[in-house]
């Protein structure tokens, strides 16, 4: 079905893809079907980069570029850092370590019941890795954390990425209030009911997607992004092209310009065809 909200353009000369993970790339069974990978590997063979953005780690990136057969560079915790497809860091925008601990110890105190996750770089850092939270993201992410000391072990770094904070509902929303009001400057954002999560006020995806694009040599206009969430959306907003998948919010629909199929019925896939044709040079 055509579910563009513009013609098609099959001979406008996209030059990258930016696509989000969770609920865009991958199915409900966490998966790039055979199809989709295909089709990725070869517009990547014709010099066209498919880049993953998503709020994951560098490590839990990795592994769905192998799944996808790619390796072109990566916007990861949400345009928090920009890596190369060695690993190597391209760009980094991180919450400064001495407000980082600040937030921890507040969170400790106040709401001992959320599950705190505090990343930066390739490090995971959790209070307790037999928590419930932490060991159901493990299993998504088939990653294991570490148990520390924020200060301690990101002293090196001097800053963190992401906290990741899990909890019900309520309380969620009780600390995304908290922190909006005590740190205004942050981007604090819930990527669901139960996840918090928590960054310099600076990043976006669409800051990723930016830096790259630079990178490539290439102008915004020619890039193509994918996504279903809200943190998609200045992504989707930011290119001319832009696909949100029919999982996605209806808010989310309305930042792109083109509506594709779902995650389970290979939406991605679609909308790469309508762009590039099947098999077409």
């Amino acid at each position: 079905m055509d579910t563009s909200k513009e013609k098609s353009g099959k001979s406008r000369k996209y030059k990258a893809i930016f696509s989000d993970i969770d609920g865009t790339l991958l199915n409900s069974s966490h998966q790039v079907t055979p199809d989709t990978a295909e089709e990725i590997q070869r517009l990547e063979a014709q010099g066209i980069p498919f880049v993953l953005v998503s709020a994951r780690m560098p490590e839990a990136m990795f592994t769905i570029q192998a799944q996808a057969g790619i390796s072109s560079p990566m916007v990861c915790y949400s345009g928090a850092l920009v890596v190369a497809k060695q690993g190597d860091h391209l760009y980094s925008c991180q919450i400064c370590l001495e407000e980082g601990v600040e937030i921890k110890k507040m969170l400790d105190e106040e709401y001992p019941s959320i599950c705190c996750n505090t990343y930066g770089g390739n490090k995971w850092l959790v209070d307790d890795d037999q928590n419930p939270w932490v060991m159901r993201e493990e299993s998504i992410t088939t990653l294991k954390s570490s148990v520390g000391n924020v200060e301690s072990v990101f002293t090196e770094e001097q800053g963190i990425h992401k906290f990741l904070l899990m909890g019900e509902g309520e309380e969620i929303i009780k600390v995304q209030e908290r922190l909006h009001k005590e740190y205004p400057h942050l981007t604090v954002a819930r990527s669901n009911e139960y996840y918090l999560e928590v960054m310099n006020g600076e990043v976006r995806k669409s800051v990723g997607v930016a830096f790259l694009c630079d990178y490539f040599g290439i102008s915004m206009d020619q890039a193509i992004a994918f996504g279903d969430g809200h943190n998609d959306m200045d992504m989707l907003r930011a290119v001319k092209t832009s696909y949100a998948m029919a999982n996605a919010p209806e808010e989310v629909q309305e930042s792109a310009s083109r509506i594709t199929l779902d995650n389970d019925h290979e939406g991605l896939l679609a909308g790469l065809r309508e762009c590039f044709g099947e098999g077409d040079n």
